[in-house]
C-alpha cells in the first residue's frame, strides 16, 4: 500500500501565483503537477521535459468564451448555424 509523505518546496511568491494560474488553466492543482513531475522523472529516469507549452490567458479566454456561449445559448440569444456556409454567409452580410 503506497503512503503519501510531505516535502516542504521553496518557490517565489511570483513564481507560485503564476504556476497556480498556469496549473489551474490545465485542470491541475500545483501539488499535482508537482507529483506529475516527480512521477514521470522516476519513470524516465530523467528530466521530463517536453516542448509542450501552455498558455495560460489563451486558456482562460477560451473557459471565459465558452461561458459567455453556453449563456446565450441557455438564454436564446445565440445564433447557431447548421453549416459552415451560413456562417461564411453571415460574415459577408456584415
Amino acid at each position: 500500500m503506497s503512503t503519501n509523505t510531505t516535502y516542504n518546496v521553496r518557490i517565489d511568491k511570483e513564481m507560485r501565483k503564476k504556476a497556480d494560474i498556469l496549473y489551474k488553466n490545465m485542470g491541475l492543482s500545483l501539488s499535482s503537477a508537482i507529483n506529475l513531475f516527480v512521477t514521470q522523472s522516476v519513470i524516465q529516469g530523467k528530466l521530463p521535459l517536453t516542448e509542450v507549452v501552455a498558455e495560460p490567458l489563451y486558456a482562460y479566454a477560451l473557459l471565459r468564451d465558452a461561458e459567455e456561449i453556453d449563456i446565450a445559448l441557455n438564454n436564446g440569444t445565440a445564433t447557431v448555424y447548421n453549416t459552415p456556409e451560413e456562417l461564411f454567409a453571415s460574415w459577408e452580410n456584415e
